[in-house]
């Protein structure tokens, strides 16, 4: 008799298969568009993807996929290769730009492959009605990429940043969650999605707090020693207040959306796959180790982010 513990096989070939392929694609759009970024957690973003929507296509996988890699390389150059903060500021500046107007810019591998994908996404026929929704959640994860910036390397100067819990789970949209979820909206949500934003943007904003907090449990042990990371138990607070508050953002989500999940509304049940999804495998591992390098690739990798603190912060 099969162990009730495990799912039965059958059930995860179509998962399986929809991962896999999501896969192949990232592999080859990330050879030919991000060359030099290397330790991209491929794996665990295709699964992912086929996790949180398994009714969609590997065509629409495609494209909301290449929006998750394409972020952890944003979060690999900001902390990684930018050391002031006029540099930082612009380049941000440049990316929003590409978003909000759709004009290509070639300057570096970032942001034409951001060229490249904001000019695919905005020819969906869901992007018109969303454009506006997607543009500022990506503002929002570029503003807390340049919170977590400042933030980190002002501590790691030995400064006591003018700063708070609150203000950190104000910029909590840093997780990319609201990046990566809004083109899944836009690919393969539906005609009456934009009737029921003032619901599903409410409980995707609780969604990237909860992720945040679940990174930061997981990734303290590294971040406490890589030169500018900014993680919530920085800021004084317990694991244990982490972790209620990621059960009450967890709970927040189920109870709003619960209306439209008992409906079986897609889009709603999208949000709540991606929030168990998130926590879930960060519960278990630090996402980036787990599913990018080896324990030895791992530490170089964070011999090579300790460099001198940056200036302008």
């Amino acid at each position: 008799m099969t162990d009730e513990t495990y799912l039965p096989a059958g059930p995860c070939v179509p998962l399986v298969m929809l991962g896999t392929a999501t896969l192949a694609d990232l592999q080859d759009w990330t050879a030919a568009h991000l060359a030099g970024f290397e330790y991209l957690p491929l794996a665990g973003i295709a699964f992912g993807e086929a996790v949180v929507g398994p009714w969609a296509s590997k065509e629409q996988l495609r494209l909301t996929g290449r929006m998750a890699v394409w972020g952890y390389a944003l979060d690999d150059h900001i902390e990684r290769k930018i050391t002031d903060l006029g540099e930082l500021d612009g380049f941000l500046a440049r990316c929003n730009e590409v978003v909000r107007t759709g004009r290509r810019d070639d300057g570096n591998a970032l942001l034409a492959s951001l060229s490249s994908w904001q000019e695919e996404i905005s020819a969906q026929p869901g992007y018109p009605a969303l454009a506006d929704v997607w543009a500022d959640k990506f503002d929002s994860c570029l503003r807390g990429h340049r919170y977590d910036w400042v933030v980190g390397w002002a501590r790691e100067r030995g400064e006591s940043p003018a700063t708070s819990v609150e203000e950190y789970l104000a910029h909590a949209d840093s997780s990319a969650i609201g990046q990566v979820h809004v083109p899944r909206w836009i690919a393969y949500g539906d005609d009456e999605l934009p009737a029921h934003l003032d619901v599903l943007v409410p409980a995707l904003d609780d969604v990237s707090v909860a992720t945040r907090l679940a990174n930061d449990l997981a990734t303290i042990a590294r971040e406490r020693d890589e030169a500018g990371a900014n993680n919530v138990l920085m800021y004084g607070v317990s694991d244990d207040w982490v972790r209620e508050e990621i059960t009450a953002r967890m709970t927040a989500v189920r109870d709003r959306l619960a209306p439209l999940t008992a409906a079986n509304y897609l889009p709603a049940v999208g949000l709540v796959r991606i929030a168990e999804w998130s926590v879930g495998i960060y519960a278990r591992h630090d996402m980036r180790l787990a599913t990018t390098m080896s324990q030895a690739m791992s530490q170089a990798v964070s011999q090579a982010v300790s460099q001198p603190a940056p200036t302008g912060a």
